[in-house]
């Protein structure tokens, strides 16, 4: 069953498969059969030791034997379930069944709906119920003969089978005869991503994913060699460091630093749009044509343009703690949900809130997804304005309420702050699937397919962005106000790469056209450089540990930005992209606008090679510290000084 699927999957993603060979497709199998092993051995196991020990006239007995049977078709049923689903959510999001499938059960009427309405869960469910009936028939035909009821195994031989059958399911179930059980690293033996993905099983997949939510520091432990903490430290205090920084040596918090940008403080409002599904081959601002986005791309040209920005991670919870927290994420659960970052993680709404700001979060969704207003209720945001306060239910989509009503529920906020000056969070919806937009307000592409969909999709967000600044600027907020505005993530990943650099690439924007002249701006950047950017541009001094940079502050060669795409990571510098997968193994790229050209590592690049994946596993490795420690946050001891500032340190964050 588990080959099967593994073939059909294999079909069904042919067109990525480029560049593979028949041994990588071979090895996709055997190696893959080692992953089948191991739920097949868990199944087994009980079903082994209870007929091994069980007393010889039970295995005649209806009532055993009808036990067994349901057993064995109970698991057989839950197997192809998950095969079906898994396959589902394989051509998807490219992955097998992984922590997301887990965490879009916390959030049940999101994942239900859109579930219910892209595929036909009813003749499912129906399936589910037929397949158990015939398994169950077939395992009591088969297993329960006249014969082997009447001529039962006695001891000692049944001494002997025992051994044999549970020591035969020990071995499946740590997945071969190695010194050390089956890992997921073993699943990376080619840079594709589609047969990496698909060598592993979806119940080994499912369950290590529960495995690293209780602790996720297991996974990367396991998985990458991290250089000892102090020397990773000076290894990312060295990729942060810019001019006028001072690192103040903090003995829990090493990077945390003064940054004194050599102005005076200015109190500007911010306002922080994080746009939902902005990227990708439909946003013109990115070199891409034909445009899907013309209200975008004009407000690119009259602000500072980010044209080498990369996201953080694949997912909006990724972004969110790119963007207002500094932070690369980590593996498995966002931070977002994480214990050990409610209320202890530094972000930029706290430092506003630290500033007298009024800070607001304005999400057309549910605020419960992904414990966003759990996480940003304790990390300084005061007010929260969500689905239900923008309309009645019936105007509540799949997926919340079109963009045109956060933007009005935004501009209806700031407009009653008056003077009181704000920092605000915008997260937009209606550039995900199942792209529910209202009739009547863009032109839209004929056609019912998901593509059509989504371009039509791209077109309605950016008018409801467009109006809203169309309204924006006749109020008297704006000409105070810093606007900033960044994709969630990348868009249309290619599957066939480990990480997909180029797909990775996002628009970043900071609008502000009576503050800030226009340029355009060509260095490596990350969601992670937008908190110390932002504060940059409002001057003074401040104090941080964010694990980015003011980009406006430093040389064009000189940026970075680091990508993580599940348990795999990139490095980009310059036009240099450095790929770590699991086994540590690391590819060099060269990328020249959506292509990445393999770059053979030999003497002359070695080097070069070396220095990256130490800068790589020194930067995650430092997230991840300061993140277990509760050290990615304002330390108790340091006095946080604001020049020109009226704040004692007292009543600072």
């Amino acid at each position: 069953m588990f080959a099967v699927f593994r073939s059909l999957l294999l079909i069904a993603r042919h067109q990525y498969l480029n560049g593979s060979d028949a041994t990588d497709l071979l090895d996709c199998f055997l190696v893959g059969l080692r992953f089948d092993a191991i739920p097949i051995g868990y199944a087994l196991l009980p079903l082994s030791v209870v007929l091994s020990l069980a007393p010889s006239d039970a295995l005649g007995q209806r009532g055993f034997r009808q036990g067994v049977a349901t057993y064995a078709a109970t698991i057989v049923t839950v197997a192809l379930s998950v095969e079906v689903i898994g396959a589902c959510f394989f051509l998807h999001f490219g992955y097998r069944l992984n922590w997301l499938a887990i965490a879009h059960w916390g959030h049940f009427r999101e994942s239900a709906v859109y579930i219910w309405h892209a595929y036909p869960v009813w003749l499912l469910a129906v399936l589910v119920v037929v397949a158990f009936l015939v398994f169950r028939r077939i395992f009591h035909r088969i297993f329960w003969r006249a014969a082997v009821a009447s001529q039962p195994v006695r001891w000692p031989p049944r001494a002997i089978l025992a051994a044999v059958t549970v020591g035969l399911c020990v071995v499946a179930c740590r997945g071969g005869m190695d010194r050390r059980p089956l890992e997921q690293n073993n699943a990376y033996f080619t840079n594709n991503r589609v047969i990496n993905q698909l060598t592993m099983n979806n119940l080994f997949t499912v369950f290590h994913a529960a495995r690293s939510n209780i602790n996720p520091v297991l996974e990367e432990k396991d998985l990458y060699s991290f250089p000892p903490t102090a020397r990773a430290a000076d290894v990312a205090a060295g990729m942060l460091a810019q001019p006028g920084q001072t690192f103040l040596g903090d003995p829990a918090n090493p990077l945390w630093r003064r940054s004194d940008t050599d102005s005076p403080r200015k109190n500007y409002n911010v306002v922080v749009i994080l746009m939902e599904g902005m990227a990708g081959k439909a946003v013109g601002a990115l070199g891409h044509n034909p445009s899907q986005t013309p209200c975008f791309d004009t407000l690119c040209k009259e602000g500072i343009f980010f044209d080498r920005m990369y996201a953080v991670g694949s997912r909006t919870s990724r972004g969110v703690v790119g963007t207002l927290c500094g932070h690369p994420d980590l593996s498995g659960l966002s931070v977002l949900k994480q214990d050990l970052a409610q209320g202890k993680f530094l972000t930029l709404p706290s430092i506003f809130h630290s500033r007298g700001y009024r800070t607001l979060f304005v999400y057309g969704g549910d605020p419960g997804f992904d414990n966003m207003q759990g996480f940003l209720a304790k990390g300084g945001v005061d007010q929260f304005y969500t689905e239900m306060d923008m309309g009645s239910p019936e105007q509540v989509g799949n997926w919340g309420v079109p963009d045109e009503m956060i933007f009005n529920k935004a501009h209806e906020a700031f407009q009653a702050l008056g003077e009181q000056k704000f920092f605000a969070f915008l997260l937009t919806v209606s550039n995900h699937p199942p792209f529910e937009i209202p009739h009547g307000r863009v032109e839209t592409i004929p056609g019912d397919s998901e593509e059509v969909k989504s371009l039509n999709a791209y077109r309605y967000a950016d008018w409801a962005l467009g109006r809203f600044f169309d309204q924006a600027r006749k109020a008297p907020y704006f000409k105070n106000t810093i606007f900033v505005l960044v994709s969630d993530h990348g868009r249309y990943l290619d599957q066939a790469r480990l990480v997909d650099v180029p797909g990775y690439r996002i628009p970043g924007l900071i609008y502000a056209p009576d503050i800030l002249a226009p340029r355009r701006v060509h260095t490596v950047a990350s969601q992670t450089d937008l908190a110390a950017t932002i504060l940059g541009l409002l001057g003074g001094t401040y104090e941080h540990c964010f694990l980015g940079r003011d980009v406006l502050s430093i040389e064009e060669r000189q940026g970075f930005a680091v990508l993580h795409d599940e348990d795999r990571f990139a490095l980009v510098r310059g036009d240099s992209a450095l790929v770590l997968s699991p086994k540590n193994e690391t590819t060099l790229f060269r990328l020249a606008n959506d292509s990445m050209e393999l770059v053979h590592i030999g003497q002359d690049n070695k080097q070069d090679a070396e220095v990256m994946k130490m800068q790589l596993l020194s930067y995650y490795q430092m997230a991840l510290h300061l993140y277990l420690t509760c050290a990615y946050r304002q330390p108790e001891t340091s006095n946080l000084l604001f020049k020109g500032d009226n704040l004692s340190p007292s009543n600072t964050h």
